[in-house]
């Protein structure tokens, strides 16, 4: 497999992370809110995990960005992603769709939680599954300026079919909740 791959995923990965832990932190308290929403944890706890959970997203995003930690940011991405995933399965399977995906935008309504979630989650499982990866399954080649574009236009574009699934999801969602009325 082309490494361009590997740094690509890693890439896009660390963005997206990172965007979400950084909208978390802006919106702290609408995040916490979410996180008390989906009735997993005990409210008295709400805070620290939601503290927690968004160290973790930003402990992740950074280190897919630095070869080395790469693969202990891969593990990190893998939980966080696993626990956000599980949070929504749980709660889609009591029901409880009228929360908060949490997921990012929290400045914005959420048309709340759909299986469409999980589908997108699987995909971004599914591509960090890249980073697990034995190092022999990556061909040895130089990089070259070609490939720098090649980088960044694929990045662009991996990130914003992310951006555009997630307005579409948002907007199916709110659609199927104008349907029932």
């Amino acid at each position: 497999m082309d490494p361009l791959i590997l740094y690509l995923v890693a890439a896009a990965l660390a963005v997206i992370l990172l965007t979400g832990a950084l909208d978390k932190l802006r919106h702290f308290s609408v995040f916490e809110g979410a996180v008390l929403a989906y009735r997993l944890i005990p409210a008295s706890i709400s805070k620290v995990f939601a503290g927690a959970f968004v160290a973790a997203e930003l402990a992740a995003a950074l280190l897919l960005l630095l070869p080395h930690w790469r693969t202990e940011g891969a593990w990190l991405a893998l939980g966080v992603l696993g626990v956000a995933t599980a949070g929504v399965v749980v709660n889609l399977g009591r029901g409880h769709t009228d929360v908060a995906c949490g997921c990012g935008n929290l400045k914005q309504q959420s048309a709340g939680l759909s299986w469409w979630l999980v589908g997108r989650n699987a995909v971004l499982l599914s591509a960090l599954s890249v980073l697990f990866l034995p190092r022999t399954a990556f061909i040895e080649r130089s990089l070259g300026w070609v490939d720098g574009l090649t980088f960044f236009g694929a990045a662009l574009a991996l990130l914003g079919l992310y951006f555009a699934a997630n307005q579409l999801i948002e907007s199916h969602i709110k659609l199927q909740k104008l349907k029932e009325i």
